[in-house]
């Protein structure tokens, strides 16, 4: 099979399971944004608990995409396996302990690639929900 295929069509896959996910994640924001505004730094702490929770889910299905990929084409042994490498080298880490050989090592890039790109969005829309939370609580505490 073309592996630039594969990569389009991964890159493409991940980027749809991210921006799903973010437009479900913004939908729920709207309907919690009294856990948003809250003064209760306990509901403002379990919204943010469960907005990461969410997000590691997110990426963690596109690990499982990937893992997915290189455990089909038989380029390691067991799905566990497979799931192991992706997560390493979706995040970057990359321990270097299972390696892929040539021409498959070039679509493991590409995932990391991917990882770093789609995990930078996730920390930018954190950020946001966080920086939202200070500016409320900023103009709450102005006020009085």
């Amino acid at each position: 099979m073309n592996l630039a295929l594969i990569a389009v069509a991964m890159l493409a896959a991940c980027v749809l399971v991210q921006s799903s996910g973010m437009v479900v994640l913004i939908r729920w924001l709207v309907r919690v944004r009294s856990a948003v505004e809250s003064s209760s730094v306990a509901r403002r702490i379990g919204l943010l608990l469960r907005l990461f929770m969410l997000v590691v889910l997110l990426h963690l299905v596109q690990v499982v995409l990937w893992a997915l990929v290189f455990w089909g084409a038989r380029q390691v042994s067991t799905l566990e396996t497979a799931v192991y490498f992706s997560i390493i080298t979706y995040t970057t880490v990359g321990f270097g302990d299972i390696v892929l050989g040539p021409p498959w090592r070039l679509l493991a890039g590409i995932e990391g690639l991917t990882g770093i790109i789609l995990v930078g969005w996730s920390t930018a829309f954190v950020f946001a929900v966080v920086n939202h939370m200070y500016e409320h609580w900023r103009q709450v505490h102005e006020v009085s």
